[in-house]
């Protein structure tokens, strides 16, 4: 089953969300809520991993009834520590490590939820494809229209991120596949560059 999670894993272009996380961190207001409210969906190779690191903890995981080699541990977590932090954090599952990334069905994109990580990412992403769009040949107003857009998607993404503490259900962003490796590219070029700059004063 290992080779399972691993075949997910690169399929949702696990390493590049890694690389975009890298670059944002969850305020300590957050409260750990991803890992206190719905389902949390495992592979076998995961749930063994979390059974050996804890044996009881991990006795509440059970068997999804999905698909073959898919576990579930309903929220709140037992690995989260009295303050809220993941005790298991550097062998926590795929879907740990991905959030507020999603898997969807399309095969093509992730879906990304506007939690305060999630916010922080649409919003580096906006300006990533408005600034893009001001560097392309594409007309003035083909450039206000795509400005235009996403002021009113950060109206509708801040919105949610309001209600995020008290929602069932979140609006996703989707970011297409190669996008997303875009994405990955501009925020390591957009810290480099703020290196340089702390660096030369």
């Amino acid at each position: 089953m290992t080779e399972i999670s691993a075949a997910v894993k690169k399929a949702i272009r696990y390493n590049i969300v890694q690389n975009i996380l890298k670059h944002y961190k969850c305020p300590d207001s957050c409260g750990a809520h991803c890992c206190s409210k719905g389902q949390i969906h495992l592979f076998e190779d995961e749930m063994k991993m979390l059974t050996i690191l804890d044996s009881v903890k991990a006795g509440v995981i059970v068997n999804a009834d999905i698909y073959p080699g898919l576990y579930l541990m309903s929220a709140p977590c037992s690995f989260l520590n009295r303050t809220g932090r993941c005790d298991v954090y550097d062998k926590r599952p795929t879907v740990c490590g991905l959030y507020p990334f999603k898997v969807n069905s399309s095969g093509n994109s992730i879906g990304l939820q506007p939690c305060p990580i999630g916010f922080s990412i649409i919003r580096d992403f906006a300006s990533w494809i408005v600034d893009s769009s001001t560097k392309s040949g594409i007309s003035e107003e083909e450039k206000l229209r795509i400005s235009e857009e996403w002021q009113k998607n950060m109206e509708l993404y801040a919105s949610e991120l309001e209600e995020f503490h008290f929602k069932t259900i979140l609006k996703e962003m989707q970011i297409p596949f190669d996008e997303l490796e875009m994405l990955s590219m501009f925020l390591t070029s957009k810290n480099a560059k703020k290196i340089r700059n702390a660096l030369s004063k």
